[in-house]
């Protein structure tokens, strides 16, 4: 048996992430081998000095980018998934590659924030927003427990998605966008039968409604699956 299969690696077939399980040995110490930041990750690394930050991430299917931070010199990362086999993975990645900073907790997001400490000087929501049915509740809980969010999200134009403009309220305010039907069974879906895009200039204002009064606009683009944009809040 190959050491990857040793570790847990081929109980799947598939994975979303490359991980470097090809370096593995079960014969010598095992340490933290450097996995090599995809771009979102780089472009966070080139703006934030993560050596020693506290870090919550939101989503984070398989452990990549929890394992990605912890590369970096992150302090601690409180990885949060909501899928049982991401979730089941993720421990496969922390075993193999004996990452000591990480760890992970399954569970739906929007109902674990409420019951954190705090204390996080940075809170990752890469690909999750527009999988919620309340983006803007969210970014409340988040502003809760974090003096620094780095977002990357799809965000709703007039033309896409398809449907009619919608409006969600929360403290008394209004944020336009358009509701999304969800497939509950993908493994990228959300947790609900449907989402919330909010359009870009609401995305913004629900941003600093909840208390990030300085937000940076990194990239913008148009992805295969709608228009999406990378930005990092500050308070």
């Amino acid at each position: 048996m190959s050491e990857p299969a040793l570790y847990g690696y081929a109980i799947w077939p598939k994975w979303h992430c490359q991980f470097p399980f090809e370096g593995l040995s079960v014969s010598k110490e095992r340490t933290c081998i450097p996995l090599s930041p995809e771009p979102r990750i780089a472009e966070l690394s080139r703006k934030v000095d993560l050596r020693g930050l506290k870090v919550l991430e939101l989503g984070s299917m398989e452990g990549a980018h929890s394992y990605m931070l912890e590369s970096l010199g992150a302090g601690e990362v409180l990885a949060i998934e909501g899928r049982t086999e991401n979730f089941l993975k993720s421990l496969v990645v922390k075993n193999a590659f004996n990452l000591k900073k990480c760890t992970f907790l399954l569970g739906d997001f929007q109902e674990i924030l409420g019951s954190l400490a705090g204390g996080f000087d940075l809170c990752l929501a890469l690909g999750v927003l527009y999988h919620l049915e309340d983006p803007v509740k969210t970014l409340h809980s988040i502003s809760a427990l974090s003096g620094m969010l780095y977002i990357w999200s799809h965000y709703a134009t007039e033309d896409f998605p398809e449907g009619k403009v919608a409006q969600i309220v929360h403290a008394s305010k209004t944020y336009r966008g358009k509701h999304v039907r969800e497939d509950a069974q993908c493994y990228t879906s959300g947790l609900s039968g449907r989402s919330f895009w909010l359009f870009e200039e609401e995305l913004l204002r629900s941003i600093r409604d909840a208390g990030f009064r300085e937000i940076e606009v990194l990239s913008k683009e148009r992805h295969e699956h709608g228009p999406a944009v990378t930005l990092l809040a500050k308070k």
